[in-house]
């Protein structure tokens, strides 16, 4: 065999276990997405996502060390959909309220459909101790839709003036801070989620006047 031949036949078998990787963990993927809107986090076990992913349980902690970890590489994914579709409704918005909303509705529209998934989500993002790629991942999940609000708060800013000794970036922390407790909240039972869209209205319109003033 010449060099170049062994060289073909590792490359070949690293390209395999690259794709044999994917595979299995789209597989994972796809199962603990199916079972958790499905059944709720509760009602799910990483033994029925090892079972419906077909691999074994000591494969699936090689991508996910916990149920917790495979909710959040569910709702990571789902989180980066539903900001790119926020950011589409978001362009067309003719008030920076009604931009931030739109923005924001996917959100809303998940947390009502999934609240427990939802609420442990915001719980791990919070307070969990999970330290893994995950985590980190959700962390860059809520940077992308900071930044967001950002941009519509840096659109509307043209128009408008912005007040004296204001940050935009720090005002797109703290509205995106208001809809995280707020998801909380809901997930407490202390707010109806059928609420949660006017109730985040009143909260943007509050802070924005602290942020905007007519030009």
């Amino acid at each position: 065999m010449t060099p170049d031949d062994e060289h073909l036949l590792i490359s070949a078998s690293i390209g395999r276990r690259a794709r044999n990787k994917r595979d299995k963990q789209d597989r994972i993927f796809q199962a603990a997405s199916a079972l958790f809107a499905g059944h709720g986090y509760s009602a799910v076990t990483t033994q029925m996502v090892a079972e419906q992913a077909d691999v074994g349980t000591g494969t699936l902690f090689r991508y996910a060390g916990s149920k917790a970890e495979l909710l959040m590489m569910v709702m990571n994914e789902q989180m980066r959909i539903d900001t790119r579709r926020g950011v589409v409704a978001a362009d067309s918005s003719a008030s920076p309220t009604e931009a931030i909303l739109a923005l924001l509705a996917p959100q809303i529209e998940a947390s009502q459909a999934y609240p427990e998934n939802t609420a442990v989500y915001q719980r791990e993002i919070l307070f969990g101790t999970e330290q893994g790629q995950y985590r980190l991942e959700a962390l860059a999940r809520i940077s992308e839709l900071e930044d967001a609000i950002g941009d519509i708060l840096e659109r509307f800013a043209r128009a408008s003036r912005v007040r004296d000794g204001v940050d935009l970036s720090a005002a797109a922390r703290t509205i995106f801070s208001t809809l995280h407790m707020e998801l909380i909240r809901v997930s407490l039972g202390r707010v109806d989620s059928l609420t949660l869209a006017a109730t985040l209205s009143s909260h943007v319109e509050a802070l924005l006047y602290g942020v905007l003033a007519p030009a």
